[in-house]
């Protein structure tokens, strides 16, 4: 009898896991047709002294794109800064697509506060 049990238990756990995942998938897809993409604001030396919600901000100097900056998209109020200079550590890379979206690699994971970890692409959070 407990073996019949322990067979259900995982199959209910099995299905449940399954939902989930498909319900994660469908959730996404909507997100795109309602939430638009964030903007990107190319911003000379300095970031404003208020950044807008949605927005990445990539702050050039001399040509050179420096760092990407963001309000965090869970909503704690921090600002997000990615250095994007390839000879400092850790750096971030923008890529910039023909929609006018913007992707950054690696993902952004902040190791203390909010813990946030997400991947930006194409103007899009997607959370880990």
């Amino acid at each position: 009898m407990m073996g019949w049990l322990k067979r259900s238990r995982a199959a209910v756990s099995k299905t449940l896991d399954r939902t989930r995942l498909a319900f994660g998938r469908v959730r996404e897809k909507i997100s795109h047709w309602i939430i638009p993409a964030y903007r990107t604001v190319v911003v000379q030396e300095y970031l404003p002294e208020t950044l807008e919600r949605r927005v990445l901000y990539i702050v050039e100097e001399d040509g050179y794109q420096e760092q990407a900056a963001m309000m965090c998209p869970c909503k704690c109020g921090n600002v997000l800064h990615m250095n994007l200079l390839t000879d400092e550590r850790p750096c971030w890379t923008v890529t910039i697509h023909p929609d006018d979206t913007v992707s950054l690699r690696p993902s952004v994971w902040r190791k203390k506060g909010c813990r946030s970890h997400f991947w930006f692409r194409a103007g899009r959070v997607y959370w880990c």
